[in-house]
């Protein structure tokens, strides 16, 4: 934004990552869209974490240049395409707004509930537990390789080399 140009309210912020979120998370018949579980108010409390504390209104100042105006202004086809020419214009803004954004709705309950409820095993959070696994008994040619590769040297059999050999030796195994 230029420096006589109207600062974004913190409401205009919100609304235009609300806005970003429902683009990228619009939800459907099964899903609720990313802003109705709050996920915008994560992604900004995030991206402050991850990027410092302007990066908010550094993301809505790209949406706004991308845009042209406030993203919330326009209507769904226009959103669409600003979100588009933001990821074009800042690939790496972006990609760290786009997985943060991500992170955060798949964790709220809501979603977890309606993932579960397509009959996924969804654990949002794994930790101790883990996810059930079926018991791993190796076939060989089917979860082993048929042809195993490598070997091991037993931690009390490894010796220390008394010089390193030359580096055009020591990486001809490697080409």
């Amino acid at each position: 934004m230029s420096n006589d140009a109207i600062e974004p309210t913190f409401a205009d912020r919100a609304r235009e990552l609300q806005a970003l979120a429902d683009v990228l998370l619009p939800g459907d018949g099964h899903f609720p869209p990313a802003s109705a579980v709050g996920a915008h108010g994560l992604l900004s409390e995030r991206l402050r974490e991850r990027l410092g504390g302007d990066a908010v209104n550094s993301v809505v100042v790209a949406l706004e240049t991308a845009a042209g105006t406030s993203l919330a202004a326009l209507d769904g086809e226009g959103r669409i395409a600003a979100v588009r020419r933001f990821a074009e214009n800042q690939p790496e803004v972006f990609a760290a707004v786009r997985s943060t954004l991500y992170f955060s709705y798949y964790q709220a309950p809501l979603v977890v509930e309606a993932v579960r409820a397509l009959g996924i095993a969804y654990n949002d959070a794994p930790q101790p537990h883990g996810y059930l696994m079926d018991p791993f008994d190796p076939t060989p040619g089917k979860d082993a390789p048929s042809l195993p590769r490598g070997s091991y040297i037993p931690t009390a059999a490894v010796t220390r080399l008394p010089t390193l050999p030359p580096a055009r030796r020591a990486t001809q195994s490697e080409r």
